[in-house]
């Protein structure tokens, strides 16, 4: 049976990821989440709501337009697996460059994922945003699997992005 943990919809502020956080800290002895999990839960959802947090101002005056397209997250458990999904909209020049990141991370195993990592961190191309690819190496890494997404077209500039991790 799929149980929500925690779920967001809307834009976040620095102020909601903090009690995010926190909200997983309480849920821990509420689900009885193992240790380990639990750490590797948190790395996930720290990933994953900076990525909406970082690049809500492209998609911020959209939604404001279109609020059936708010940023989503929901954690899950179903058994002893967990999934974590997250929606946001991107800009359509953003897809090709997102895929390549994902594709990239996904076609590789967990040696050549930490090289990847270490790389990046002492030659990649960082934006003002980072931009740079580390939150998908370190999804990867984390839940050891690929990370699934997809992109569906919301408007003629937008897709809404879709990624999906699972966790076990």
């Amino acid at each position: 049976m799929l149980t929500t943990i925690l779920a967001h919809r809307g834009h976040l502020t620095f102020k909601q990821f903090s009690q995010m956080i926190g909200e997983l800290v309480k849920k821990k002895d509420e689900y009885d989440i193992d240790i380990v999990i639990y750490k590797k839960l948190i790395t996930l959802l720290i990933e994953i709501l900076e990525n909406v947090m970082k690049y809500s101002d492209n998609f911020i005056e959209f939604t404001r337009k279109h609020p059936e397209f708010q940023p989503e997250f929901i954690l899950s458990r179903n058994g002893a697996s967990y999934l974590i999904e997250s929606v946001n909209p991107v800009k359509e020049s953003d897809i090709s460059i997102v895929r390549q990141k994902i594709d990239k991370v996904n076609s590789l195993d967990l040696t050549a994922l930490k090289a990847l990592y270490r790389e990046t961190i002492r030659n990649g191309s960082f934006t003002d945003k980072g931009g740079a690819g580390l939150g998908f190496i370190e999804m990867a890494k984390t839940t050891n699997g690929p990370l699934f997404y997809q992109f569906d077209r919301i408007s003629e500039q937008f897709y809404n992005f879709k990624l999906y991790l699972r966790l076990q």
